[in-house]
Protein backbone atom coordinates (compact mmCIF):
# COMPACT_ATOMS: atom_id res chain seq x y z
CA UNK A 1 0.00 0.00 0.00
CA UNK A 2 1.22 3.55 -0.25
CA UNK A 3 3.36 5.13 2.39
CA UNK A 4 2.07 8.35 2.59
CA UNK A 5 -0.72 10.32 0.49
CA UNK A 6 0.32 12.77 -1.43
CA UNK A 7 -1.07 15.27 0.82
CA UNK A 8 0.16 18.47 3.35
CA UNK A 9 -0.27 17.32 6.57
CA UNK A 10 -0.75 20.08 9.15
CA UNK A 11 0.71 18.50 11.83
CA UNK A 12 3.83 17.67 9.91
CA UNK A 13 3.86 20.58 8.21
CA UNK A 14 3.99 22.69 11.74
CA UNK A 15 7.50 20.17 12.34
CA UNK A 16 8.89 21.66 9.05
CA UNK A 17 7.80 25.53 9.67
CA UNK A 18 10.14 26.02 12.43
CA UNK A 19 13.69 23.86 12.38
CA UNK A 20 17.74 24.29 11.01
CA UNK A 21 22.18 22.88 11.61
CA UNK A 22 25.99 23.85 10.27
CA UNK A 23 28.61 26.14 9.67
CA UNK A 24 31.25 24.47 8.91
CA UNK A 25 34.22 26.27 6.55
CA UNK A 26 36.75 24.37 4.25
CA UNK A 27 36.79 22.23 1.81
CA UNK A 28 35.51 18.70 0.72
CA UNK A 29 38.00 16.37 2.91
CA UNK A 30 40.26 14.82 0.32
CA UNK A 31 39.53 10.88 -0.33
CA UNK A 32 42.33 9.15 1.90
CA UNK A 33 40.25 10.25 4.92
CA UNK A 34 36.90 9.51 3.94
CA UNK A 35 37.83 5.89 4.28
CA UNK A 36 37.88 5.48 8.05
CA UNK A 37 34.26 6.87 7.73
CA UNK A 38 31.95 4.53 9.77
CA UNK A 39 28.38 3.45 8.29
CA UNK A 40 25.48 5.65 9.90
CA UNK A 41 21.79 4.12 10.39
CA UNK A 42 18.37 5.09 11.62
CA UNK A 43 17.91 2.46 14.49
CA UNK A 44 17.40 2.23 17.85
CA UNK A 45 20.88 0.48 18.45
CA UNK A 46 23.80 -1.45 16.67
CA UNK A 47 26.10 -4.54 17.73
CA UNK A 48 28.85 -3.48 15.10
CA UNK A 49 31.95 -1.11 15.89
CA UNK A 50 31.59 0.15 12.44
CA UNK A 51 28.43 1.36 12.58
CA UNK A 52 26.56 4.08 13.94
CA UNK A 53 23.06 4.27 14.78
CA UNK A 54 21.22 7.21 14.88
CA UNK A 55 17.74 7.15 17.06
CA UNK A 56 14.74 6.99 14.56
CA UNK A 57 12.04 10.16 15.08
CA UNK A 58 8.73 9.01 15.87
CA UNK A 59 7.60 11.83 18.47
CA UNK A 60 8.48 15.44 19.00
CA UNK A 61 7.81 18.09 21.37
CA UNK A 62 6.67 22.27 20.64
CA UNK A 63 6.91 24.91 22.81
CA UNK A 64 4.68 27.66 21.12
CA UNK A 65 5.98 29.81 23.92
CA UNK A 66 9.97 29.49 23.94
CA UNK A 67 10.55 32.59 21.72
CA UNK A 68 14.50 32.81 21.16
CA UNK A 69 16.78 35.03 21.00
CA UNK A 70 19.03 35.11 17.62
CA UNK A 71 22.51 34.75 19.08
CA UNK A 72 25.45 36.37 17.76
CA UNK A 73 26.65 33.93 16.22
CA UNK A 74 23.45 32.65 14.34
CA UNK A 75 23.91 31.16 10.83
CA UNK A 76 22.55 33.61 7.87
CA UNK A 77 20.63 30.16 6.21
CA UNK A 78 20.42 31.42 2.29
CA UNK A 79 24.39 31.95 2.66
CA UNK A 80 24.67 28.94 4.28
CA UNK A 81 23.01 26.70 2.47
CA UNK A 82 24.62 28.41 -1.14
CA UNK A 83 27.91 27.63 0.37
CA UNK A 84 27.61 23.99 1.32
CA UNK A 85 25.40 22.84 -1.67
CA UNK A 86 28.43 23.69 -3.66
CA UNK A 87 30.08 21.23 -1.67
CA UNK A 88 27.82 18.49 -1.33
CA UNK A 89 25.86 17.36 -4.52
CA UNK A 90 25.67 18.12 -7.88
CA UNK A 91 23.12 21.24 -7.59
CA UNK A 92 25.21 23.77 -9.07
CA UNK A 93 26.03 25.96 -12.45
CA UNK A 94 29.38 25.78 -12.42
CA UNK A 95 30.20 21.95 -12.48
CA UNK A 96 31.32 20.42 -16.14
CA UNK A 97 28.93 18.03 -17.45
CA UNK A 98 28.21 14.81 -15.75
CA UNK A 99 26.05 11.80 -16.10
CA UNK A 100 24.61 10.09 -12.96
CA UNK A 101 22.65 7.09 -12.32
CA UNK A 102 20.81 6.34 -9.51
CA UNK A 103 19.03 2.51 -8.26
CA UNK A 104 16.49 3.13 -5.77
CA UNK A 105 13.94 1.33 -3.49
CA UNK A 106 10.50 2.65 -2.22
CA UNK A 107 8.53 0.51 1.03
CA UNK A 108 5.81 1.18 2.91
CA UNK A 109 4.69 1.82 6.03
CA UNK A 110 5.13 -2.17 6.44
CA UNK A 111 8.75 -2.24 5.37
CA UNK A 112 7.61 -3.95 1.96
CA UNK A 113 9.09 -2.97 -1.50
CA UNK A 114 6.54 -1.44 -3.79
CA UNK A 115 8.11 0.60 -6.14
CA UNK A 116 11.90 0.17 -7.37
CA UNK A 117 13.39 1.66 -10.40
CA UNK A 118 16.08 3.58 -12.22
CA UNK A 119 16.78 7.46 -12.22
CA UNK A 120 19.03 8.36 -14.83
CA UNK A 121 20.52 12.17 -15.62
CA UNK A 122 22.92 13.85 -18.41
CA UNK A 123 23.66 17.10 -17.56
CA UNK A 124 25.40 19.77 -19.55
CA UNK A 125 23.72 23.29 -18.46
CA UNK A 126 20.73 24.36 -16.41
CA UNK A 127 18.67 24.09 -19.48
CA UNK A 128 20.38 21.35 -21.17
CA UNK A 129 19.76 18.05 -19.61
CA UNK A 130 17.50 14.77 -19.78
CA UNK A 131 16.47 13.09 -17.00
CA UNK A 132 14.75 10.17 -17.30
CA UNK A 133 12.46 7.47 -14.65
CA UNK A 134 12.12 3.77 -14.99
CA UNK A 135 10.44 1.91 -13.12
CA UNK A 136 6.97 -0.56 -12.61
CA UNK A 137 4.56 2.48 -12.45
CA UNK A 138 6.30 5.27 -13.46
CA UNK A 139 8.28 5.97 -17.04
CA UNK A 140 9.27 9.23 -18.17
CA UNK A 141 12.17 11.55 -19.85
CA UNK A 142 12.27 15.22 -19.30
CA UNK A 143 14.23 17.54 -22.03
CA UNK A 144 15.30 20.85 -21.17
CA UNK A 145 16.32 23.08 -23.98
CA UNK A 146 16.51 27.02 -24.60
CA UNK A 147 12.62 26.73 -26.09
CA UNK A 148 11.40 24.70 -22.66
CA UNK A 149 10.88 21.73 -20.86
CA UNK A 150 9.60 18.76 -23.30
CA UNK A 151 8.21 15.57 -21.64
CA UNK A 152 8.10 11.58 -23.19
CA UNK A 153 6.29 8.77 -21.46
CA UNK A 154 3.92 9.37 -18.60
CA UNK A 155 2.87 13.26 -18.38
CA UNK A 156 2.32 13.33 -14.64
CA UNK A 157 4.83 15.07 -12.67
CA UNK A 158 7.19 12.91 -10.28
CA UNK A 159 5.74 12.36 -6.92
CA UNK A 160 7.40 13.55 -4.07
CA UNK A 161 9.02 9.93 -3.33
CA UNK A 162 10.60 10.20 -6.59
CA UNK A 163 11.13 14.02 -6.70
CA UNK A 164 13.56 12.98 -3.85
CA UNK A 165 15.11 10.22 -5.46
CA UNK A 166 17.00 12.81 -7.11
CA UNK A 167 16.95 15.59 -4.37
CA UNK A 168 18.69 13.35 -2.08
CA UNK A 169 21.77 13.17 -4.23
CA UNK A 170 22.17 15.40 -6.56
CA UNK A 171 20.57 18.23 -4.35
CA UNK A 172 20.53 17.03 -0.41
CA UNK A 173 20.08 20.80 0.70
CA UNK A 174 17.00 20.85 -1.48
CA UNK A 175 14.39 21.47 1.87
CA UNK A 176 16.58 24.13 3.21
CA UNK A 177 16.72 26.04 0.22
CA UNK A 178 12.90 26.38 1.04
CA UNK A 179 13.13 27.51 4.56
CA UNK A 180 13.29 31.56 4.69
CA UNK A 181 13.19 33.50 8.10
CA UNK A 182 14.84 30.88 9.81
CA UNK A 183 18.55 30.50 10.99
CA UNK A 184 21.37 28.02 11.97
CA UNK A 185 22.74 27.55 15.10
CA UNK A 186 26.21 24.82 15.95
CA UNK A 187 25.42 21.77 17.96
CA UNK A 188 27.68 19.39 18.53
CA UNK A 189 25.46 15.99 18.55
CA UNK A 190 27.04 12.31 19.66
CA UNK A 191 25.50 9.25 18.02
CA UNK A 192 27.12 5.61 19.12
CA UNK A 193 29.99 7.67 21.25
CA UNK A 194 30.53 8.85 17.13
CA UNK A 195 30.67 12.57 17.15
CA UNK A 196 28.80 15.09 14.30
CA UNK A 197 28.86 18.61 14.40
CA UNK A 198 25.30 19.77 13.20
CA UNK A 199 23.27 22.64 11.73
CA UNK A 200 19.94 23.07 13.39
CA UNK A 201 17.44 25.43 11.61
CA UNK A 202 15.43 27.30 13.81
CA UNK A 203 13.10 30.13 13.64
CA UNK A 204 11.19 31.40 17.55
CA UNK A 205 9.25 27.90 18.40
CA UNK A 206 11.00 25.59 20.83
CA UNK A 207 11.00 22.26 18.73
CA UNK A 208 12.51 19.11 20.58
CA UNK A 209 14.13 17.92 17.63
CA UNK A 210 14.74 20.08 14.51
CA UNK A 211 15.39 20.40 10.82
CA UNK A 212 19.23 19.70 11.26
CA UNK A 213 22.17 18.64 9.29
CA UNK A 214 25.20 17.12 10.15
CA UNK A 215 29.09 16.54 8.75
CA UNK A 216 32.34 15.04 10.06
CA UNK A 217 33.96 17.30 12.04
CA UNK A 218 36.54 19.68 10.78
CA UNK A 219 34.82 19.16 7.15
CA UNK A 220 31.71 19.73 4.70
CA UNK A 221 31.42 15.97 4.55
CA UNK A 222 27.54 15.86 5.26
CA UNK A 223 26.33 12.57 6.51
CA UNK A 224 22.84 12.42 8.10
CA UNK A 225 20.16 15.13 7.92
CA UNK A 226 16.53 15.68 9.94
CA UNK A 227 14.44 17.19 7.38
CA UNK A 228 10.89 17.74 6.49
CA UNK A 229 8.41 15.93 8.83
CA UNK A 230 9.60 13.18 10.10
CA UNK A 231 12.57 11.86 7.32
CA UNK A 232 15.96 10.85 8.23
CA UNK A 233 18.29 10.54 5.89
CA UNK A 234 21.52 9.11 6.57
CA UNK A 235 24.54 8.94 3.76
CA UNK A 236 27.17 6.84 3.72
CA UNK A 237 30.79 5.53 1.02
CA UNK A 238 31.08 9.82 0.29
CA UNK A 239 33.30 9.67 -2.99
CA UNK A 240 34.53 13.12 -3.96
CA UNK A 241 33.50 13.99 -7.55
CA UNK A 242 34.50 17.23 -9.62
CA UNK A 243 35.48 18.74 -5.83
CA UNK A 244 31.85 17.79 -4.44
CA UNK A 245 31.01 15.08 -1.74
CA UNK A 246 29.03 12.26 -3.38
CA UNK A 247 26.77 9.81 -1.33
CA UNK A 248 27.12 6.26 -2.69
CA UNK A 249 24.46 5.32 -0.77
CA UNK A 250 21.47 7.24 0.95
CA UNK A 251 19.02 5.50 3.06
CA UNK A 252 15.96 8.00 4.15
CA UNK A 253 13.52 6.68 6.74
CA UNK A 254 10.21 7.87 7.93
CA UNK A 255 9.34 7.56 11.06
CA UNK A 256 11.73 5.37 11.72
CA UNK A 257 10.79 2.92 8.91
CA UNK A 258 12.59 2.30 5.89
CA UNK A 259 11.52 4.81 2.80
CA UNK A 260 13.86 4.92 0.41
CA UNK A 261 17.17 2.74 -0.61
CA UNK A 262 19.14 4.64 -3.38
CA UNK A 263 22.35 3.36 -4.70
CA UNK A 264 24.51 5.39 -7.23
CA UNK A 265 25.30 3.21 -9.53
CA UNK A 266 27.30 5.36 -12.20
CA UNK A 267 28.53 9.09 -11.61
CA UNK A 268 30.95 10.28 -14.28
CA UNK A 269 32.25 13.33 -16.49
CA UNK A 270 30.65 13.64 -20.07
CA UNK A 271 33.94 13.87 -22.10
CA UNK A 272 31.98 14.58 -25.16
CA UNK A 273 28.39 16.73 -25.07
CA UNK A 274 26.42 14.91 -27.76
CA UNK A 275 24.20 17.79 -28.56
CA UNK A 276 21.54 14.95 -30.15
CA UNK A 277 21.28 13.59 -26.86
CA UNK A 278 19.34 16.43 -25.62
CA UNK A 279 16.96 17.08 -28.69
CA UNK A 280 13.69 16.21 -27.20
CA UNK A 281 11.72 13.20 -29.70
CA UNK A 282 8.88 14.22 -32.01
CA UNK A 283 6.38 12.51 -29.37
CA UNK A 284 7.50 14.75 -26.88
CA UNK A 285 4.98 16.84 -25.33
CA UNK A 286 6.03 20.63 -24.30
CA UNK A 287 7.06 23.11 -23.47
CA UNK A 288 5.33 22.36 -20.28
CA UNK A 289 4.16 25.38 -17.69
CA UNK A 290 1.48 27.66 -16.62
CA UNK A 291 -0.13 25.10 -14.53
CA UNK A 292 1.36 21.97 -13.25
CA UNK A 293 -0.25 19.18 -10.71
CA UNK A 294 1.07 16.30 -8.81
CA UNK A 295 4.29 18.24 -7.46
CA UNK A 296 4.44 18.43 -3.84
CA UNK A 297 4.90 21.87 -2.54
CA UNK A 298 5.74 22.53 1.26
CA UNK A 299 4.48 25.97 2.89
CA UNK A 300 7.18 28.58 4.03
CA UNK A 301 5.05 30.04 5.87
CA UNK A 302 1.97 28.06 7.65
CA UNK A 303 1.48 31.55 10.35
CA UNK A 304 -2.20 31.03 9.92
CA UNK A 305 -4.05 27.81 11.81
CA UNK A 306 -7.63 26.66 11.39
CA UNK A 307 -10.32 28.76 13.60
CA UNK A 308 -12.45 25.20 14.29
CA UNK A 309 -16.04 25.86 15.16
CA UNK A 310 -16.52 24.74 18.85
CA UNK A 311 -18.57 21.79 17.92
CA UNK A 312 -15.99 20.24 16.59
CA UNK A 313 -13.15 21.27 18.57
CA UNK A 314 -12.99 18.06 20.47
CA UNK A 315 -13.61 15.57 17.51
CA UNK A 316 -10.59 13.85 15.65
CA UNK A 317 -10.85 14.64 11.77
CA UNK A 318 -9.22 15.47 8.68
CA UNK A 319 -10.61 18.03 5.94
CA UNK A 320 -9.06 17.86 2.73
CA UNK A 321 -8.80 21.07 0.51
CA UNK A 322 -7.85 21.28 -3.26
CA UNK A 323 -5.37 24.45 -3.73
CA UNK A 324 -3.75 26.39 -6.68
CA UNK A 325 -1.05 27.74 -5.79
CA UNK A 326 -0.18 31.03 -7.68
CA UNK A 327 3.53 32.19 -9.25
CA UNK A 328 4.16 34.06 -6.32
CA UNK A 329 3.85 31.61 -3.91
CA UNK A 330 0.58 33.05 -2.69
CA UNK A 331 -2.79 30.53 -2.98
CA UNK A 332 -5.04 31.94 -4.99
CA UNK A 333 -7.81 29.07 -4.84
CA UNK A 334 -8.37 27.13 -1.62
CA UNK A 335 -12.06 24.70 -1.75
CA UNK A 336 -12.61 21.63 0.84
CA UNK A 337 -12.92 18.58 -0.50
CA UNK A 338 -13.76 15.95 1.97
CA UNK A 339 -13.95 16.01 6.02
CA UNK A 340 -17.01 17.72 8.28
CA UNK A 341 -18.90 19.82 6.34
CA UNK A 342 -18.64 22.60 9.50
CA UNK A 343 -15.05 22.28 9.15
CA UNK A 344 -14.56 23.24 5.78
CA UNK A 345 -14.39 27.13 6.09
CA UNK A 346 -12.15 26.72 8.86
CA UNK A 347 -9.57 25.32 6.88
CA UNK A 348 -10.29 26.80 3.39
CA UNK A 349 -9.62 30.34 5.35
CA UNK A 350 -6.12 28.78 6.76
CA UNK A 351 -4.57 27.91 4.18
CA UNK A 352 -5.41 31.12 2.11
CA UNK A 353 -2.89 32.58 3.85
CA UNK A 354 0.05 30.16 3.39
CA UNK A 355 3.04 30.96 1.20
CA UNK A 356 4.58 28.38 -0.79
CA UNK A 357 7.86 28.69 -2.38
CA UNK A 358 7.27 29.48 -6.30
CA UNK A 359 7.35 26.65 -8.49
CA UNK A 360 10.00 27.20 -11.08
CA UNK A 361 10.05 24.92 -14.52
CA UNK A 362 13.26 25.98 -16.60
CA UNK A 363 13.32 29.13 -13.85
CA UNK A 364 10.40 30.43 -14.38
CA UNK A 365 7.73 30.40 -11.94
CA UNK A 366 4.21 28.35 -12.80
CA UNK A 367 0.92 28.31 -10.83
CA UNK A 368 0.58 24.65 -8.68
CA UNK A 369 -2.46 22.63 -7.99
CA UNK A 370 -2.41 20.47 -5.39
CA UNK A 371 -4.18 19.08 -2.21
CA UNK A 372 -3.69 20.10 1.24
CA UNK A 373 -5.01 18.78 4.37
CA UNK A 374 -5.97 20.11 8.12
CA UNK A 375 -6.17 17.74 10.67
CA UNK A 376 -7.68 18.42 14.72
CA UNK A 377 -5.55 15.81 16.66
Amino acid sequence: MPRQADFVLLSILVLGSFALVHGQEGHPTPANSLANQKTLIVATETKSDSVVAVPPITSVSVNLRAGKKLSADAIDLPIWTAKEGALNGLQSADVLPWHIVVSYDQSDEDGDNVHSGIYEEYWAGEKKYKRSYKSDDFNQTDYATDKGLFRQGDQQWPNRAESQVRSEVVAPFYYAATLQGFYGRNVERTFSGYKLQCIFIERDSGISDPTQYCFEPGSSVLRYTRGFGWFQTVYNRIEPFQGRNIAQEVDVTDGGKPYLKLRVETIELLAHVDDAGFVPPRDAVGPLGDRVSGVHLVPINMSSIPQWPASLRQQHFTVKVDIVVGKDGHVISAHAISGPPDGYKACENAVRKWIFKPYLVLDKPVEVEQKVECSNN
